[in-house]
């Protein structure tokens, strides 16, 4: 029997225990968290470019302290006849990288004043590295340093890496002062816990956005260049999501102009005890209604497919219609349309069997 005197004292350890588990999933943020990081984020996005059709980019934080990102660079096919999906198919190749920035690094000159540097630096040992890839396995993304990035295809400052086996194509870094201007370095909040790293990782490598198997739609001349960001919600559990799509609008003789769009995304996410992924739901977000506007639709024709499909292994494994059924999916024409799927459940527990991820073993 527990005496009476010590029962305080072990109530207030499970308590802390209590405390300490849910602290794994972080707290909860303020709107005005939430707006800073998703500011400072589609900043930085803006600076960078993958041309490559198809290519996907996405950028999360990495540190609760500021300066730190991770992203994955995705040479991506969906491919398929868009209004037949037993045609359905699925391949790509990945290149994980981190972007660390620090202040008043840059000393090689010491007459001004030390200079903000960045590096690129990608992750070799979870990348596909080639020597003679194929059109579509290409991976060659920059981000632009200069102070403004009126059109990113055309830097004046880039950090560049790509999947090749050359020297030095895997390492890219710069001093640059418009790490400061863009406030890059700045942490909007300290809620960047281990699980939403492991999260955020996991996004990367399941969710995809396709203009070409978006029913009834397809993609004409071919897809097109998109960039995603990975951010907390205001409740522990929740995650925002922003798709990019971008380019180039050029016409005759005229010089091209550079756009981007915004469609804007939200998860609920469900975990086991242990913290494996159970279930949830992804939801698209509003529309604008005004200039400046955050957590919302930028375009009113979107047109684009959401799929959150189970992982594969890139560079070796090809999916087809058994996994595209497996997918949780939404579809956006533009607004108003009935024919738009804008929110749907996601059994992740079923996505991520058989991997290590989740809890599982590996087959």
């Amino acid at each position: 029997m527990i005496p009476r005197r010590r029962l305080p004292l072990l109530l207030l350890g499970l308590f802390c225990a209590r405390l300490a588990g849910a602290e794994d999933f972080g707290r909860p943020l303020t709107q005005a968290q939430v707006d800073c990081e998703e500011r400072q984020l589609m900043r930085l996005q803006r600076r960078a470019v993958f041309a490559q059709e198809g290519s996907q980019l996405y950028f999360w934080r990495s540190s609760p302290t500021g300066g730190a990102y991770r992203g994955l660079a995705v040479a991506s096919r969906l491919t398929g006849d868009s209004n037949d999906r037993a045609t359905w198919e699925r391949e790509e190749v990945q290149v994980p990288f981190d972007l660390i920035l620090r202040q008043e690094e840059d000393f090689l000159d010491p007459r001004r004043p030390r200079l903000p540097q960045a590096t690129l630096v990608r992750r070799d040992t979870a990348s596909n590295l080639l020597k003679n890839p194929v059109w579509f396995q290409v991976v060659d993304f920059q981000i632009d340093l200069a102070p403004a990035v009126p059109n990113p295809f055309e830097p004046q400052m880039p950090l560049r890496i790509t999947n090749g086996l050359d020297p030095g194509s895997g390492q890219s870094d710069r001093a640059g002062r418009s790490l400061l201007y863009d406030d890059l370095f700045s942490a909007c909040h300290s809620e960047v816990t281990d699980f939403d790293l492991r999260v955020f990782s996991i996004l990367a490598r399941t969710v995809r956005p396709s203009e070409c198997l978006l029913e009834l739609h397809g993609c004409g001349p071919g897809a097109g260049a998109i960039r995603i960001v990975f951010f907390r919600g205001t409740e522990p559990l929740t995650y925002r999501m922003n798709v990019v799509r971008y380019g180039l609008s050029c016409f005759d003789d005229a010089p091209c102009d550079y756009y981007e769009v915004n469609i804007a995304f939200l998860f609920h996410l469900q975990v086991d005890e242990q913290g494996n992924l159970t279930g949830g739901d992804v939801q698209a977000l509003g529309w604008c209604t005004e200039d400046g506007q955050l957590a919302c639709h930028t375009t009113l024709g979107p047109n684009v497919a959401l799929f959150v499909m189970p992982p594969l292994r890139p560079g070796i494994d090809k999916q087809g219609p058994p996994e595209f059924r497996r997918s949780a999916e939404l579809q956006l024409y533009f607004e108003g349309f009935e024919g738009n799927i804008l929110h749907t459940m996601v059994n992740w527990e079923d996505l991520l069997r058989g991997t290590s991820w989740n809890g599982g073993g590996v087959p």
